[in-house]
């Protein structure tokens, strides 16, 4: 009988001690593998932070020092915490060249992201897939590539005469686009012509076109970059002639107000 107890509570014990124990060495391997990829993405913001206030594009020599597999573990994550990664319209995304976009390195924007992987509100996001993230993204990133490229190579060498709100272009732009990327920046190119982005002397004010090149990394211009110039125009006339319809009814409605205010007598002599 004692024996038997003995079994028993031995047996429990012994399960008690595996399961807990599994459990607690198995979360202690986990969480230092987490903590080995942390660093590793910690050291790659590190290495953007050598470079502040100079250009993210500067620091890609030094960035593709770490080995592929380090970037491979945290890129996705890099790229979701706000690290401008870059790729041409006729490129496919090469993990052992990473390229970054032309803006400058703020400080505190990653001292921030720094915080964020330290807190480990990216863990989810290493070890995502790197083909499948970027190529999914590649269209959009595409279109913002031409977009960007329009803005640098076209609108900030335009000028503008505001007497005639006319801008003019370098001559023959066009060239300086694939037939594809012409046809994407139509509708784009339709609203950032605009004497906004200029000085009173005609020439580009250079803080409002860093700050266009920002809105369109950030994804603010999207849906002018996803709709054809096509629909655009044809959106554009419908507003059109909706406003020359509705001011001839009001302009109508005008003309009937001011017959009825007519004095009966006035009436009579006419």
């Amino acid at each position: 009988m004692d024996n038997w107890i003995v079994t028993i509570i031995s047996g429990t014990i012994g399960a008690i001690i595996g399961t807990y124990g599994g459990a607690f060495f198995l979360n202690y391997w986990q969480n230092r593998k987490i903590r080995k990829i942390r660093n590793i993405a910690i050291k790659a913001l590190k290495i953007i932070l050598e470079y502040k206030k100079k250009s993210f594009s500067n620091a890609e020599n030094q960035f593709n020092t770490l080995t592929i597999s380090e970037k491979r573990a945290v890129i996705v994550a890099l790229h979701k915490l706000g690290l401008p990664i870059g790729l041409a319209t006729n490129e496919i995304f090469d993990i052992r060249n990473v390229h970054f976009l032309d803006r400058t390195i703020d400080e505190d924007e990653v001292e921030g992201m720094i915080t964020q992987v330290k807190q480990g509100n990216c863990d989810s996001l290493f070890y995502m897939d790197v083909e499948s993230y970027f190529t999914s993204n590649f269209k959009m990133l595409a279109r913002r590539s031409a977009a960007r490229r329009y803005v640098k190579e076209v609108l900030a060498k335009s000028t503008v005469s505001l007497q005639q709100m006319q801008i003019t272009s370098p001559q023959n732009w066009p060239s300086l686009f694939t037939f594809g990327e012409y046809k994407i920046i139509l509708a784009f190119r339709e609203q950032v012509n605009d004497s906004y982005f200029f000085e009173l002397n005609g020439n580009p004010n250079k803080e409002k076109i860093d700050t266009l090149l920002n809105d369109i990394d950030l994804g603010l211009w999207d849906d002018y970059l996803c709709w054809s110039i096509e629909a655009y125009q044809n959106v554009k006339s419908q507003n059109i002639m909706t406003q020359i319809l509705t001011a001839k009814l009001a302009n109508n409605d005008n003309s009937s107000i001011v017959a009825n205010t007519i004095p009966p007598e006035e009436e009579q002599k006419s």
